[in-house]
């Protein structure tokens, strides 16, 4: 009972400490709960998209365990390091190690206790409420109704049973290895003053440079996606070198120019900076890349909740479609009798014969082969179709006219200038670029290039499409030489009737499909319906939208905490230099000046560095949209900006809040 005593009468001696670490805990025992809940909820198998957002949920609930494992250990080492100072003196006046680790495991049973026993209370009733706008913002159904389940409240309590044993042990291990006299001096001692790392700085350049040359070169979605991680760990790896090492190089190179440092409050700013900047780096290192994290995640994810309207309508320029390499009028008698079986009817048909898709790799502007690798080139893969001219004369009513060797060329992204196509063995002359065909409007950019090629009627025949086959026989993807029927149109009824008729539509041609057993056919088949997307795009954007806003508050709650114990321990450590300064002559006017000069370094430099990351990754993010379906550069300029307005005003309120926790310590 007396270990017991001590341990209270500690936490709540030291609470300016343990009070933000136990909000902080609590706050990560309230994340974990709604990601369990709605990870665990059985309803999510009756959903549209469910394997898509089962696969979200799960990965969004490793990262918050990752997150949460990470930001405990991070802020306890912060609570430990002010506390040092307090365990070596119940060291020197009698308490061995046995003894200070026993106070020390009551210590972290009472916060483990209080922060489950709060945490998971409010977990209960915030899963609620965030169960509720997660339905609002994905539209999920009936099926998917609020479950508070014990199997998540037992995950959740093991977590942060095994997250307190290890800060525990680790504790334990720090306090045992420790020399009574060197733990009494550890938590008010400072770093000595480093060396300049030029080295490490140049490094960090380089990584930076690497990093950024990546992101602002990127021109392939697909490549973006893979090159994504590598740029971001080459970013992390340069921030941190430059903010630890650079930092020190640069206030070393400003101490050597005399006429600047022996002013006043360079020579304040510059020495104290000096003195502390190894862990000051670090810590304004992490702030920076959480702040870049948070800005990433919550513009990105805003804006394709914002744009899934706009993605839904270009990824189906139709109400309905059917692809399928069947003869035409075969294809529209089965669409009108399926329809007709569930009592609704077709309207405002069109119709195409197309091939099927020709993937090649652009050896030259004007040259495609076969694609022998998977992949092998992104930015060289282009998709060709073929277009008899009868029929695009007859879709966009022209009387356009080609000679045998002539095509025109409609590309679908991006322009096409050249003066002549070869595909192949096969070359065309290019009579003329199209500005538009109805089936396939303009994209402003794609996952990968397509070209549609306007071909005479007397050229587009089986035997050239089997030749076209032959020829293209060693690709990775296999040419269809049965042109496809593609038939688009809009049903009458309610929307529930509307899927219903689309859902027939895909089994009935499955059916057939089946029955035939031709792969060709399989493959060319594709039935599409705007509604249908309309309700799984919603799912997955709204739930990453939802996931998107865990996870900004996250790393804006880490970000805080980890100013405010910066703060603290900062404030604590300059009190008594300061208090020197006012001894030897600086009035209390110069001695505010300069913890504001030093403040406003410490607390502005992050963001505006992660500014300047999010400016150079925007070319990559917004490539990654793409895979997206997201193709509006513009919605994603105009809601990055709006983020970065809305988070650095957030950010100047925390610098307001926890700028007075410092000036308190100092002036004390």
């Amino acid at each position: 009972m007396l270990y017991l005593r001590l341990a209270y009468s500690n936490i709540k001696k030291n609470r300016a400490v343990y009070l933000p670490f136990c909000l902080a805990a609590i706050f990560t025992v309230v994340l974990n709960m709604i990601m369990q809940i709605m990870r665990n909820n059985q309803g999510l198998d009756h959903l549209q998209g469910a394997e898509s957002l089962k696969v979200m949920f799960d990965l969004g609930n490793k990262i918050i365990m990752i997150f949460t494992v990470v930001f405990t250990f991070y802020t306890h080492s912060f609570l430990m390091k002010r506390r040092k100072k307090e365990l070596g003196l119940y060291n020197i006046l009698g308490m061995d190690k046995k003894n200070l680790t026993v106070m020390m495991f009551f210590e972290n049973l009472i916060t483990l206790a209080i922060t489950l026993l709060v945490g998971l209370l409010a977990g209960a009733i915030l899963s609620k409420l965030m169960f509720l706008i997660l339905k609002r913002l994905t539209g999920f159904g009936a099926d998917f109704v609020y479950a508070f389940s014990v199997e998540s409240l037992g995950q959740v309590t093991l977590l942060f049973i095994g997250v307190f044993l290890v800060t525990f042990l680790y504790d334990t291990w720090e306090v045992r290895k420790t020399k009574p006299i060197e733990l009494f001096g550890q938590g008010s001692s400072g770093e000595k003053e480093p060396k300049s790392k030029w080295l490490f700085s140049v490094a960090g350049i380089i990584c930076l440079g690497i990093g950024y040359g990546i992101s602002v070169t990127i021109t392939s979605p697909v490549e973006a996606l893979t090159q994504f991680f590598i740029a971001v760990v080459l970013v992390i790896i340069g921030t941190y070198s430059i903010f630890i090492a650079g930092s020190i190089t640069l206030l070393k190179v400003l101490k050597k120019n005399k006429k600047f440092y022996y002013q006043p409050d360079n020579f304040i700013s510059i020495s104290s900076m000096i003195f502390r900047m190894k862990q000051n780096g670090a810590g304004l290192a992490t702030i920076s890349i959480l702040c870049t994290m948070a800005l990433v995640t919550i513009s990105s994810t805003v804006c394709l909740y914002i744009g899934q309207e706009k993605i839904i309508q270009s990824r189906n320029p139709f109400e309905n479609s059917v692809e399928v390499a069947l003869p035409m009028e075969e294809t529209k008698k089965i669409i009108h009798e399926e329809v007709k079986k569930q009592r609704s009817a077709v309207k405002d048909v069109k119709y195409v014969t197309l091939s099927g898709n020709l993937v090649t790799l652009k050896q030259q502007d004007d040259s495609f082969e076969p694609l022998k690798e998977a992949f092998s080139n992104y930015n060289k893969v282009v998709g060709i179709r073929f277009l008899a001219l009868s029929e695009y004369n007859r879709l966009e009513d022209k009387t356009l006219t080609l000679a045998k060797n002539e095509v025109f060329v409609y590309p679908v992204t991006g322009n096409y200038k050249e003066k002549s196509i070869t595909i192949g063995s096969k070359e065309f002359q290019v009579k003329k670029t199209l500005e538009q065909f109805i089936f396939a409007p303009k994209e402003e950019d794609a996952v990968l290039g397509s070209l549609i090629l306007v071909i005479p009627d007397e050229t587009a025949t089986t035997s050239f499409y089997t030749e076209i086959a032959d020829e293209f026989k060693e690709s990775v993807f296999k040419f269809v030489p049965t042109p496809a029927s593609i038939v688009s149109f809009e049903v009458s009824g309610t929307l529930v009737k509307r899927i219903k008729v689309s859902n027939a539509l895909q089994g009935k041609f499955q059916e057939i499909v089946a029955a035939n057993g031709d792969e060709n056919l399989e493959r060319s088949l594709s039935v599409t319906s705007i509604d249908k997307d309309r309700e799984e795009m919603r799912s997955l954007y709204g739930g990453f939208f939802f996931l998107g806003i865990i996870f900004g508050v996250s790393f804006l709650v880490a970000t805080t905490l980890i100013i405010y114990y910066k703060q603290v321990s900062e404030g604590s450590d300059d009190r008594e230099r300061f208090t020197i300064m006012q001894k030897v002559g600086l009035s209390h006017r110069e001695v505010k000046k300069a913890i504001q000069h030093q403040i406003l370094l410490v607390f502005f430099l992050p963001i505006i560095v992660a500014v300047i990351h999010l400016s150079f990754a925007f070319p990559i993010i917004k490539k990654l949209m793409v895979l997206f379906g997201l193709m509006n550069a513009n919605l994603l300029f105009v809601t990055t900006v709006g983020c970065v307005l809305i988070f650095s005003l957030g950010y100047f309120v925390i610098y307001w809040r926890t700028s007075k926790v410092y000036y308190q310590l100092v002036e004390r």
